[in-house]
């Protein structure tokens, strides 16, 4: 065959080989976008840093405790961990193909030759051991860089995996401290209820006092006894919803149910302030972890694009075998016995029925499915702080005005204090004006749950100290 006619035929057609065809990649929200976004909500910020152990400020050595022991044993977080380690373990495997591969391999037969095959005498009709061993070297040429993607692939998924070690670390951490908090809020409720139990007992002896003397009837005993039993209720009702928060602090924890019964009444501090860094805000993305999550996962995605287009250009395979066949043990190290191979191989993808196209566009896909799941994780987290900011600045204001309402209550407690020691009034009308405080406490309770549970929740949506420490091979 004329060579000037086959060369440039080859050529063409490992051109032809090597046409990829075009790729309509989705585009991820630029982090500039959300930064100048942010600081048009800049609404609270202070000095503090926020670090990972943020629940301590809460002063409750309880608390830490079960955090800590929450972080080394919950079975959610071991199982999380061992999907990291096992994905280290993929790394590592497809790192050992950058190598060559070497394999020895032994074989002892012991075989009788047909008399009418094509071997003569003495060896047809014999029966003889044959002795075969061999090292064995294969490696596959990486011209387009489909081994590099894929373990760059691997490396953001376990990037992923790392990161969802620490979203998990902060579901738990923050889902506990606001079991806890609820939990001690509720125990101070129940203190007040319990005032105000014994202020409707001592109306009810007044009232009962009243309907001995004639001065009324048996209505306004019966309505106040029914007033003790509510809130006889409402305290019984209170402690059910307290046992129902340490079993969900138990669930959470990974702690059997007996763990239940040594735990003691919270003691937090109100004097917890909530960490609220400007810098964080205006760097959300790189301290949250379901958005390095989801990033990791579109860089691995994109890696795999990569790996996916190597395979419409050719590639290049070595093999060699060194080994010795003989039928005499002792001339199986001979030079007569050696049997030296060595081969090329050239892959050349022609033509597959769509099936490299297919392929190619599957991985597309499947990258720009997950960049459009990191847009959205961004825009959620984003939104996340800019409303908690405005709820956090919202609570504090209803707090203000209940305080003065509360204001209002307590100097009406006092007049009826006054008069009452001035014989002006009987007692009823100061019981009266003494629920009404305690109804009062009861709402600032509430609200001071209510800012709690939000600041919780910003700084859950601020990452709880998390910071994205990228590696340099995960590049963009």
């Amino acid at each position: 065959m004329n060579l000037k006619i086959l060369l440039p035929a080859f050529f063409g057609l490992l051109l032809a080989t090597g046409c990829v065809p075009k790729i309509d990649k989705a585009v991820p929200v630029s982090e500039a976008t959300v930064k100048s976004d942010l600081e048009k909500n800049m609404l609270l910020f202070n000095d503090e840093k926020l670090v990972s152990d943020w629940w301590e400020g809460y002063g409750d050595e309880q608390l830490n405790i079960m955090i800590e022991q929450a972080l080394s044993n919950a079975p959610t977080l071991k199982s999380i961990e061992a999907r990291y380690a096992q994905a280290n373990s993929i790394i590592q495997s497809v790192q050992s193909h950058n190598l060559p591969w070497l394999s020895a391999n032994t074989s002892v037969l012991r075989e009788r030759f047909s008399e009418n095959h094509i071997f003569p005498p003495p060896l047809g009709g014999g029966t003889y051991t044959q002795y075969q061993p061999s090292l064995t070297l294969d490696y596959d040429f990486d011209f387009w860089n489909a081994r590099g993607s894929h373990i760059l692939a691997a490396k953001n998924g376990a990037f992923a995996k790392r990161a969802s070690i620490e979203a998990s670390k902060l579901a738990l951490t923050s889902a506990m401290c606001e079991s806890y908090l609820s939990w001690n809020y509720d125990e101070r409720k129940l203190t007040v209820l319990s005032a105000m139990e014994q202020t409707n007992r001592q109306e009810l002896k007044i009232i009962e006092k009243q309907y001995r003397l004639g001065l009324i009837d048996a209505v306004a005993i019966n309505d106040k006894k029914s007033s003790v039993f509510q809130m006889m209720q409402r305290i019984m009702e209170l402690k059910r919803t307290v046992e129902g928060k340490k079993e969900a602090l138990c669930v959470l924890g990974g702690f059997l149910p007996s763990y239940a019964d040594t735990l003691k009444t919270p003691h937090i501090k109100d004097t917890f302030t909530l960490p609220l860094p400007k810098e964080i805000m205006l760097d959300l993305l790189a301290h949250r972890p379901d958005v390095a999550i989801a990033k990791y996962t579109a860089l691995s995605k994109s890696h795999t694009i990569e790996q996916t287009k190597a395979q419409f250009y050719p590639n290049i395979s070595l093999s060699g075998l060194i080994g010795f066949t003989s039928f005499s043990w002792t001339k199986l190290i001979d030079h007569s016995s050696y049997t030296p191979l060595a081969g090329i191989a050239l892959s050349l993808p022609l033509l597959d029925w769509g099936e490299r196209k297919a392929n190619l566009q599957n991985s597309v896909s499947d990258y720009n499915s997950s960049v459009y799941e990191y847009n959205a994780v961004v825009i959620k987290a984003a939104n996340e702080v800019v409303v908690l900011l405005k709820q956090a600045k919202l609570i504090e204001a209803q707090r203000q005005l209940h305080n003065e309402e509360m204001s209002a209550k307590a100097a009406n407690e006092n007049i009826a204090r006054k008069k009452l020691s001035l014989g002006l009034n009987n007692k009823l009308p100061y019981l009266g004006a003494k629920r009404t405080v305690y109804e009062g406490e009861i709402e600032s309770l509430g609200l001071n749950e209510t800012k709690s549970l939000i600041q919780i929740d910003l700084i859950k949506a601020l990452g709880g100290g998390y910071t994205d420490k990228e590696d340099t091979n995960a590049s963009r």
